[in-house]
Parts: C-alpha cells; structure tokens; sequence
C-alpha cells in the first residue's frame, strides 16, 4: 500500500505573533504519523513581518516553503494559491493564528483517506468562543444545511481533501465564505465523509480578522451562490434519475 501523503496550507495575514507557534503545533502534530507532508506558508501581503518570522525560523522548520503574496489578495485568493502550488494525494489548510494544538491536529491528520473528504467540527463551541461569535457560526451552518439538506456540523472548519478534486474545482468566493463553498461544490464529487471533533484553542495574540463588512458581504454571496448550485444539482439528479448521496 502506498504511503499516504498531505498538503498542509497555511494562510497567514498579519499573525506575525502566532506563525511559529501555528507551526510549532503542525509539525508536532505530523512527527509521529506516517504521512509525506509538506508545508506551505502563503503570507498574504502581512505589514507585520509574517514572512521575515518564517524566514527567521527555517532551521526550525527545514520542510516549510514560504510564499508571498505582494499584496492582500484575500483568505480565498490565498487559499487557491496552496491548492494550486500543493503536490500531494490530499490537502488541508490550517489557519496561521494558532487556534488548534498538536494533539488535536495529530488525532485530524491521522484520518487521511479514511474518507473521501475529512471535516473537522468545533468541539464545546459555546466554550471555547464568545456567544456572539458561536451564535453567528451556528446561524451560519443551520442556514448551509437548510440549502443543502446535509446536516453536518460545521463548514468552516478544517477539510482534508482530495488535491485532484480540490484543483479541479472552480471558487468565487473570496472571503470567509469560499470555505463553504469548497466543501459543497465537493460534496457533489464525493460518496464518503468523515466528521472529526476538534477543540479549539482560539487564538491569544493578534485580532480575528473573520468579522470585517467585506467579509459578511462575501459570505451572503456565498449563501446566494449555494442556492444556485444546490438548484443546478437537484434539476440535474431530476433529470439523470436521481443521484448519490454522501455516507456519513
């Protein structure tokens, strides 16, 4: 059996405080697994000096590849440029702000190709973030499965997929919403999917950068695209007899 490999994606805008230990955390989680990884760091025009901490820390992280952005291209600009640029069997972005330790990164790893898509869920929510910020990400979900009638728990989380599907896949968002949108625009390819519990650690230096109005625009452009595709499939399965449904 061929050995499983991965492509891990880290999009990084201003978290010149919290790279190392983003990368601290991911290579801990990956040095008791059997995977071919690599690591690619996409500094997304940070001012900070995001990429000169990465370029500080190359004896620490010998196997990470920094890229850059000459500007801020944006979360799902950024995203793309990974997928474009990974050269595994499968692909993965993690956050650069540090919001998830090593053994919980270890436990989501260790699931590559256990299905045709892995998703990860926040465990305890409403513990480990504000209200605020929990009620609107599950508004957020409530209002995706209401689209897609597919009662999973979270789509903004970590995912693990296939890099042919991934790289094959046309994205329109370019926010926070674009998340979403890769995961349902790859459930129509998939059969199978895995959901994984996850605990957060939430971030500790630094600003979230989810909640900016560009980003809310972008998210209700998502939710209007979804309805567009979910639309397109159930005409489709209509016509061609019907279609498979994803195992969880």
């Amino acid at each position: 059996m061929s050995r499983r490999s991965l492509s891990i994606i880290i999009p990084a805008y201003r978290e010149a405080e919290n790279i190392v230990g983003t990368l601290t955390n991911v290579t801990g989680a990956l040095a008791p697994l059997d995977l071919d990884a690599e690591i690619l760091v996409i500094d997304d025009g940070s001012t900070d000096g995001t990429g000169d901490v990465v370029r500080a820390n190359a004896d620490r992280f010998p196997g990470v590849t920094l890229l850059v952005n000459e500007r801020n291209m944006g979360f799902g600009w950024t995203y793309r440029r990974g997928v474009d640029a990974a050269t595994r069997d499968y692909i993965v972005m993690v956050h650069g702000d540090n919001a998830w330790g090593s053994d919980t990164l270890r436990e989501f790893f260790s699931h590559v190709g256990d299905a045709d898509v892995i998703v990860g869920y926040t465990r305890d929510m409403w513990r480990s973030r504000t209200v605020t910020r929990t009620a609107i990400s599950k508004s957020f979900t409530m209002v995706v499965n209401a689209i897609t009638r597919r009662g999973l728990r979270y789509y903004n989380g970590l995912q693990i997929h296939q890099a042919p599907v991934l790289k094959s896949l046309q994205i329109e968002s370019v926010g926070y919403g674009f998340q979403a949108e890769v995961l349902v625009k790859s459930l129509h390819r998939y059969r199978t999917v895995l959901e994984v519990p996850m605990t957060l650690m939430e971030r500790e230096k630094g600003d979230s950068k989810a909640f900016r109005w560009k980003n809310v625009v972008d998210v209700i452009r998502t939710l209007r695209l979804l309805l567009a595709v979910e639309w397109a499939g159930t005409e489709n399965s209509g016509r061609m007899g019907g279609g498979e449904k994803g195992a969880r």
